[in-house]
């Protein structure tokens, strides 16, 4: 990249220097004969006229730009391409950052700070850092170049240029720096807060109708809007005002060499040349320091996104291979004690706990007793404080915890559904050229989602809607049991999968689960309703962040009759 700035600067000086010799012969009598170079080629050429000359030297500048320019396209491809492949690289090593910190880290942080961290901060550091550092770089060779020919031509002149440009410019910089790199930290931390108040009012749409508070999160909304905007005005003004800052310089500067070839030249026609020569330069230098100090603006106000680029300096993705784990006999839980890392109680006590393969177990327990937190913990969610969870024998940790997920399937209170086809929901993180047909429908009929799925308008690539919309509840969960079942789960976790259902539906979902119990298939049931554990070989009591009672399912009712 820098070997192509340097060429790039090259070719600017060069096609600035193309206009000298057009301007020397039509504006100095006897040029073409006495000038060396200029003869030399004029006699080669074997030129009838001077005109005919001076029409071969237009033409030639014009060749020379486009050239130029074509070039400068290239390299300015070759910036982008390199500065872009730096978002790329970025966004994907803060997602896998992210992901390494696991669920505890997404369950602390707002989902909008996290897809502002992956997505726009590599994005602004990229175009406003990056492709600003190239930007800086590359006008500062060519006006290195510059100065230095008029250095040759006139050091007087650039010693002008210096004390009239030179201060302008620092004290605008000055000026101008602190407060662009207030407002850029300004934006970042209000894009995340409108983000956040137009997802809630999006996706609350119906607790927002029924408890009529459009107006407060339109409020909220507009609040954060208008500090944007204000921030954008700012902006704007920022990045116009260098070019009036150096106009207003470059006039000075013509007054100062003005005034200079009045009393110190011999003649007005060395003025004149001198001028000439400083507005030639002046048609370049004037973008060039333009272009510097909205680079420097740019850098300057976009430097906090270092803060969360430089997470990833030392992070290294571990290229190790995990354990397979094999689950043929059961999951233990021993002496297992948990609590969360800012908390100063232990929320789980010497927990000790069998699940045999293919056996239905249900867990019961008042709110906060530590059901959900339980089986995060058979999940991997969380490790625990003390204690051991064994598949057949094998400890789960960071190593076989990959290969534990693939025995999981999990179904949630709310399904997480993507706003895609019933079969991409169900066959998830899969493009629909992967899907396999003939398991989708096995997994459908498992679910007893098939003959719903025969009466949509396009089977199974009907779309659903954003977060399956289009499904009723019931439907939501049973899509969840086959995405499960799909992914080739040997073990199933429902976390009150039917609370938040009608009486029938979450009997019809009890008996779907029932049809599962195969012998082989393991069920995990954390249940609202006891009627849900019906089929459970096992009935867990945790209370208290303990096992209070085992029982079966007929136990469970004449404790609750009496």
């Amino acid at each position: 990249m820098m070997l192509l700035l340097f060429l790039n600067s090259i070719m600017e000086m060069l096609g600035l220097a193309a206009f000298l010799p057009l301007f020397s012969v039509i504006l100095q009598d006897g040029v073409i004969q006495t000038h060396p170079i200029i003869s030399e080629v004029y006699n080669m050429g074997g030129f009838a006229s001077e005109n005919q000359f001076i029409l071969f030297l237009a033409g030639f500048i014009v060749f020379a730009i486009i050239f130029k320019n074509v070039m400068s396209l290239f390299i300015l491809k070759s910036q982008a391409t390199f500065s872009l492949s730096l978002y790329q690289y970025f966004a994907i090593r803060i997602h896998k950052l992210y992901y390494s910190k696991g669920f505890p880290f997404f369950k602390n942080k707002n989902s909008n700070e996290i897809m502002r961290d992956v997505n726009q901060i590599p994005q602004w550091f990229s175009n406003q850092i990056v492709l600003a550092i190239f930007t800086f770089l590359n006008e500062l060779f060519v006006l290195s170049f510059i100065l230095t020919s008029l250095i040759i031509y006139d050091w007087k002149a650039i010693v002008m240029l210096t004390f009239t440009i030179l201060p302008i410019f620092l004290l605008f910089y000055g000026w101008v720096k602190k407060r662009t790199s207030k407002i850029e930290k300004e934006a970042n931390e209000v894009h995340p807060l409108l983000g956040k108040s137009i997802f809630q009012s999006i996706f609350g749409f119906i607790d927002v109708e029924v408890t009529n508070t459009q107006d407060r999160f339109r409020n909220k909304i507009a609040y954060y809007i208008n500090k944007l905007v204000t921030i954008s005005i700012k902006r704007t003004l920022y990045q116009q005002s260098p070019t009036k800052v150096i106009e207003a310089g470059m006039v000075i500067t013509i007054f100062a060499i003005t005034a200079y070839g009045l009393y110190f030249l011999p003649d007005r026609a060395g003025l004149a040349a001198l001028l000439g020569l400083f507005a030639l330069a002046a048609y370049r230098i004037l973008p060039s320091v333009n272009r510097i100090m909205i680079a420097l603006i740019s850098i300057k106000g976009y430097q906090y996104t270092f803060d969360t680029i430089l997470q990833v300096k030392d992070y290294k993705t571990e290229l190790k291979e995990h354990s397979q784990i094999k689950f043929n006999y059961n999951l233990t839980l021993r002496d297992i004690y948990f609590k969360f890392p800012d908390a100063k109680e232990t929320l789980l006590n010497e927990i000790n706990l069998t699940i045999n393969k293919g056996e239905s177990i249900g867990f019961i327990g008042p709110s906060g007793a530590g059901k959900t937190t339980l089986m995060n913990l058979m999940l991997g969610f969380w490790s625990p404080t003390r204690g051991q969870l064994k598949v057949d024998e094998t400890l789960i940790n960071e190593n076989t915890l990959p290969s534990w997920r693939d025995h999981i399937g999990y179904v949630q209170q709310e399904v997480y559904l993507l706003d895609g086809t019933l079969a991409e929901n169900v066959a998830f993180g899969l493009e629909h050229k992967q899907i396999d047909t003939d398991k989708l429908e096995k997994v459908l009929k498992q679910a007893s989602l098939w003959e719903f799925t025969q009466e949509l308008p396009d089977k199974s690539n009907t779309m659903i809607g954003e977060r399956g919309t289009k499904l009723s509840g019931g439907q939501r969960q049973r899509v969840g049991i086959a995405r499960a079942l799909y992914s080739g789960a040997s073990i199933l976790f429902f976390d009150e999968a039917t609370s938040a259902l009608d009486t029938q539906t979450e009997k019809d979902i009890t008996e779907s689960i029932r049809n599962l119990t195969d012998g082989d298939l393991t069920i995990v049931v954390i249940a609202h309703r006891i009627s849900t554990l019906k089929y459970s070989n096992r009935i867990i009591e945790v209370d208290e962040g303990q096992i209070k009672a085992e029982m079966k399912y007929q136990d469970l009712i004449k404790r609750e009759i009496n």
